[in-house]
């Protein structure tokens, strides 16, 4: 599967007209009890697992709370361990937990067999004790891999932090030392399946989106609309999920259960609205499951007010937002997959790859390869929509193109890498993008609406000011506003800005000259002795990861060589100034927040998606995952809060 997305800042999305709910959904609330949809699927999900069921009253039970004995045997069914249950009801491991312990074989199996659970300083286990929603997440965390090293900090909100970033939470809650109740549960089980572990990967494998058509109770088969079967590991006799999209979810070429679409969050993350009218608010509601979420449109905060006919909003269920996006780019369909009666995903822009929302299936199913259309976006690059380019959703669509002829199209807050080079002419500008035929990438250079000298400072370009999430590019690669000295950039060095929906500037390119840019990085010192012998001429580069550097530049600066700087350089590419980085020595793993903070020292530090990494021992720039492999301690290097340079030795 090609990777086609690069995340730049925090935008998820949105599209379609109403609120889809998977076929069969409406049967899912098979319990009395239980009136919420994603709850009712997400604990169907997992009654084909074994991992949960209800009562015999015909009752659920939603807000009753958990055992840890209770959660052990939940775990073990997700982590499908049933089949090892035996060897481990003879032994004892905590004192108050013998075999006669109905859960003896589920809690000696989690702590002694899997190493996910431990007890308590006195050593016992305390199976009857209410289990935290912190408990639960760390669990779930040491699943995904991860260590206590991994995380650190303050238990449980260092790992509640972490369980957040991998999505655990969605649609759970925050208050790590709350008991758990069942309905919780079910939605932290659900979203353990979608999760991303510590090295990459799910859980367990995750089959291609289908429907789900039949489970045969006799055979334990299983059959999807894509002419598939499957033997189930937990044979059901019956499921309200039939005729649900979603995955199979596999382990050991078996089925464990079906992933619908909408199981596991709060809101529907899996559907799009797309705004029909200007400033209007039909399906938001349905969409996010409440009345209470945050608008953010492109990234910036906004209101209904905001909104425009063919914006598209999706629903991000960890921070109660919707997402919208406005992006549209008019293509000549080239291929899809299945086939155009319901792609799974599509080909155009020569051969860029799309994945179709199962929303957007109806719109597209108009459409054939062959035929040219507009497509609404989401934040995130998924087609929510498509039309006829003559109803008047013109296409926006804008792109950079860096110094290599590596074209990438915006979208929302996101860029979505293409794959045909541009011509030299366009190298470092501002693009707009279409294509009119097969294997065809439309490019034209977009002129600047705005004009003006750009002050860092005032954070205003000309009269405009900047938005919040402004994005600024130099030489066609994306910098940070902060990377700029705080001070003015003549309007001769902007190419191209751009105002957004508020009419604030949220997007700027700027030239080659690299005027008040700042370089972190590893200062390399030449010192040579002139002709004469009595004169020594000096020299420094900078630098910054993946065989990239700056000079060697004449300086009177002094600097070490082998120092981790910032440097500033001016206009002419001289520079203005060279700092050393404040260093942080012998700093643990076990300092570090996930991967984007660190707390040393009573100060909390943040860490950037692009810190770069530097090896001691090799003398080489590695990735940060295989830098916190290399080595259990670190030097980092830091300006302003911010970790600029991770440094590893062994």
């Amino acid at each position: 599967m090609k990777k086609r997305i690069l995340t730049v800042l925090l935008a998820v999305v949105m599209v379609m007209a109403t609120l889809v709910i998977p076929a069969g959904a409406a049967e899912t609330v098979r319990f009395s009890d239980l009136t919420d949809t994603n709850t009712a699927v997400a604990v169907e999900s997992l009654r084909l697992m074994g991992v949960l069921d209800g009562y015999g009253d015909g009752t659920f039970r939603p807000e009753l709370k958990l055992t840890r004995a209770q959660f052990c045997k939940m775990v073990t069914y997700m982590v499908d361990g049933s089949n090892e249950l035996g060897r481990y009801r003879a032994v004892t491991v905590f004192p108050d937990v013998k075999p006669s312990h109905w859960a003896a074989g589920y809690i000696n199996l989690a702590a002694k067999g899997r190493s996910i659970i431990a007890g308590y300083p006195d050593g016992k286990f305390y199976p009857e004790r209410t289990v935290t929603l912190g408990q639960a997440v760390t669990i779930l965390l040491r699943l995904l891999g991860y260590k206590d090293e991994d995380v650190g900090g303050v238990w449980p909100d260092s790992y509640m932090a972490v369980g957040a970033t991998a999505g655990l939470t969605d649609g759970v809650g925050t208050a790590g030392n709350a008991p758990l109740t069942r309905a919780q549960a079910a939605k932290l089980f659900m979203n353990l399946l979608r999760a991303e572990k510590k090295e990459g990967g799910t859980l367990y494998e995750l089959g291609e989106e289908t429907e789900l058509l039949s489970i045969d109770g006799g055979s334990g088969i299983l059959k999807t609309s894509d002419g598939k079967e499957y033997t189930m590991t937990h044979p059901v006799a019956a499921t309200s999920l039939l005729g649900s999209r979603g995955r199979v979810v596999f382990s050991k070429e078996k089925a464990l259960t079906f992933l619908p679409q909408s199981a596991g969050s709060t809101g529907n993350a899996d559907a799009a609205v797309i705004i029909w009218a200007d400033r209007s608010a039909e399906g938001l509601s349905a969409l996010a499951g409440n009345n209470d979420y945050q608008i953010y449109k492109n990234g910036s905060p906004a209101t209904v007010n905001d909104l425009r006919k063919n914006d598209v909003a999706t629903y991000y269920p960890a921070t109660n937002s919707i997402l919208v996006c406005d992006t549209r780019v008019t293509v000549y369909y080239e291929s899809c997959e299945p086939n155009p009666n319901a792609p799974v995903k599509i080909r155009v822009l020569n051969g860029t790859e799309f994945y179709v929302m199962p929303t957007a299936r109806d719109s597209l199913a108009t459409f054939k390869p062959g035929r040219q259309m507009t497509l609404l976006l989401t934040a995130d690059g998924q087609v929510a929509a498509a039309v006829e380019p003559s109803s008047g959703a013109r296409g926006n669509a804008l792109g950079v193109v860096s110094m290599d002829g590596t074209v990438r199209m915006l979208c929302g807050n996101t860029m979505i890498q293409l794959p045909a080079k541009a011509e030299e002419k366009y190298f470092g500008k501002v693009v707009r993008i279409s294509g009119v035929k097969k294997g065809a990438l439309n490019l034209s250079v977009l002129s600047s609406g705005v004009s003006g000298d750009l002050d860092i400072a005032a954070r205003t370009l000309g009269k405009q000011k900047l938005a919040e999430n402004v994005m600024v590019f130099r030489n066609g690669e994306l910098i940070s506003l902060s990377q700029l000295t705080a001070g003015v950039i003549k309007s001769g060095e902007i190419l191209c800005a751009r105002t957004n929906w508020a009419g604030d500037v949220d997007l700027i390119a700027l030239g080659s000259s690299k005027s008040g840019t700042v370089l972190y990085g590893r200062a390399v010192v030449h010192e040579t002795t002139g002709e004469a012998g009595n004169e020594r001429e000096r020299s420094v580069e900078i630098e910054y990861g993946n065989g990239q550097s700056t000079g060697p530049i004449e300086t009177a600066f002094s600097v070490r060589n082998g120092a981790f700087v910032a440097a500033t350089l001016n206009s002419e590419g001289r520079f203005t100034g060279i700092s050393e980085l404040t260093k942080l020595k012998n700093v643990s793993l076990g300092a570090w927040i996930g991967k984007t903070a660190v707390t040393f020292g009573g100060r909390t530090y943040t860490v950037p998606a692009d810190v770069l990494c530097y090896n001691a021992d090799s003398k080489e720039w590695t990735s940060l995952d295989k830098g916190m492999a290399y080595a259990s301690t670190m030097d980092l290097h830091v300006r302003d809060g911010v970790v600029r340079v991770v440094e590893v030795r062994h």
